[in-house]
């Protein structure tokens, strides 16, 4: 297991330049009432999968904010045609108080209690989005980045060359009769007057010639989807909506490296609400179910930002399983939101406090159990933004050692940000904490890594990028 590990932490620094893209953001307080005014679009759930499936993994990518299963089944399948998968379901979990102490949250899980967001993009004056809109945007759009190098060598020079759909249909502006932004999926403007004109040179924004280092597209493959938290009650977490659009990729390289067993996912999250919301969070809620999923370990590396699952025995059982020497895999914080300016934390830990345009990495990474208790599955908005923070639902700060839950109500005695760091965490040198240390029983685990607090403020844009690690020991268990 060390081994793999190890080798996971060590992709995952050598690949951390992957990541890069445009942030912007401010603040902070602290509150924890839900209120929900029922008030809502009607927008149905959305029903769109897609493969992403370009290299070694090949996942089901969901159109209302979840992923990695298609909505039964694990599917995150490695190696691709193996039948054997890492993944479950995860999702993006986000979460603020507003001025007036109310609390906003928007998260998805499994959809057994229903949704909390909806394809497509919001009128940017009203922050609202009709049924028939979501219903719209119900997709992905899937690219290839060879057929746009194909597009830039063959356009206006070969008379034979065809257009391919995925060129002519991509959603570069929104649609002024709903109110949507002028500007949605990224392009290249060839001749700069803001219009996309495929016929005319323009192209889906990838760096094909080079030159374009402000390109905003990633990958071999990419799939690009438009969703938020507007279309209907928040029925999963039953609390306020935050009024957010989200514009997404998931995508991967064809590589002869480990970066083939890699898959990443870049979220622009623009706040339409004209309000700012306090003591915020985004987070990435992980379900990992390394192929036999009820003996599995979960744990962290702080510096690296990197939540991790590797088995919890010698060999990965059953039909599902990998079997001995089984693999571990990681969720990777690359790219986290703008700190406040002046807030006093060193929150990307490079030793430099406040610089600017500091990003917010990893600040929580918290596992809990798959039951009911104060420690287990979250049953509302609030156990959701508990979460986030760091604290269980009984409202207690986590704690380091054993399972996280050792202090009573109030208590700061060995509070911690960190749930089995190993010997990773700064703020307790010396010490090693482990599902092993711990003595725990293998089993069924689910984990959330988050960054925050700061204040989301009115129009705000930021982006946050995340990427899955894999890595397989020949040896060692």
């Amino acid at each position: 297991m060390k081994n793999t590990v190890k080798q996971i932490a060590i992709l995952s620094l050598a690949f951390f330049s992957i990541a890069l893209m445009a942030k912007e953001n401010i603040k902070n307080p602290n509150a924890t009432s839900v209120v929900n005014t029922k008030v809502a679009a009607g927008c149905a759930p959305s029903v769109s999968q897609t493969d992403l499936d370009v290299n070694n993994v090949r996942t089901i990518i969901m159109g209302g904010g979840d992923m990695w299963w298609n909505l039964e089944d694990a599917r995150y399948e490695i190696p691709k045609g193996g039948d054997k998968h890492s993944m479950f379901a995860g999702a993006l979990w986000i979460g603020g108080v507003d001025d007036g102490g109310q609390l906003k949250v928007a998260a998805m899980t499994y959809r057994q209690s229903g949704n909390d967001f909806w394809p497509g993009p919001l009128n940017t004056t009203t922050a609202t989005i009709t049924p028939e809109e979501c219903s719209k945007w119900d997709k992905h759009f899937k690219l290839e980045r060879s057929a746009v190098e194909d597009y830039v060598a063959r356009h206006g020079i070969d008379p034979t060359y065809v257009i391919p759909n995925e060129i002519l249909d991509w959603p570069a502006h929104g649609d002024a009769a709903q109110g949507q932004d002028e500007f949605l999926a990224p392009f290249f403007d060839a001749n700069g007057n803001g219009v996309y004109e495929p016929y005319d040179g323009d192209y889906p924004d990838y760096n094909i010639t080079g030159t374009n280092d402000k390109a905003k597209l990633f990958g071999d493959q990419t799939l690009f989807w438009i969703f938020n938290d507007k279309g209907n009650i928040h029925s999963e977490t039953e609390a306020e909506p935050l009024g957010l659009e989200i514009h997404a990729q998931a995508f991967g390289f064809a590589a002869d490296n480990e970066v083939n067993d890699m898959t990443f996912y870049n979220y622009k999250i623009i706040n339409r609400s004209t309000l700012p919301l306090n003591d915020t969070y985004f987070g990435q809620w992980v379900d990992p179910d390394l192929g036999y999923y009820l003996d599995d370990y979960v744990g962290c590396d702080v510096a690296l930002g990197l939540g991790f699952c590797y088995n919890g025995d010698a060999e990965d059982e059953g039909a599902a399983g990998y079997g001995f020497n089984p693999p571990a895999i990681g969720v990777d914080f690359f790219q986290g939101p703008i700190a406040d300016a002046g807030d006093g934390i060193d929150n990307d830990r490079d030793g430099v406090i406040d610089e600017e345009g500091e990003q917010i990495i990893m600040s929580k990474f918290v596992y809990y159990n798959n039951d009911f208790t104060v420690t287990g599955n979250p049953e509302s908005g609030t156990d959701i933004y508990n979460y986030l923070r760091g604290i269980w639902k009984d409202n207690v700060p986590m704690t380091y050692g054993g399972d996280g839950h050792g202090a009573g109500a109030g208590s700061t005695t060995n509070q911690c940000n960190f749930m089995f760091p190993g010997t990773s965490d700064s703020d307790f040198p010396g010490q090693e904490w482990t599902e092993v240390t711990a003595g725990n029983i293998p089993a069924d685990r689910r984990f959330l890594q988050s960054a925050g607090p700061f204040t989301l403020e009115p129009g705000a844009v930021n982006t946050i990028t995340t990427g899955v690690v894999w890595a397989r020991a020949k040896s060692g268990g």
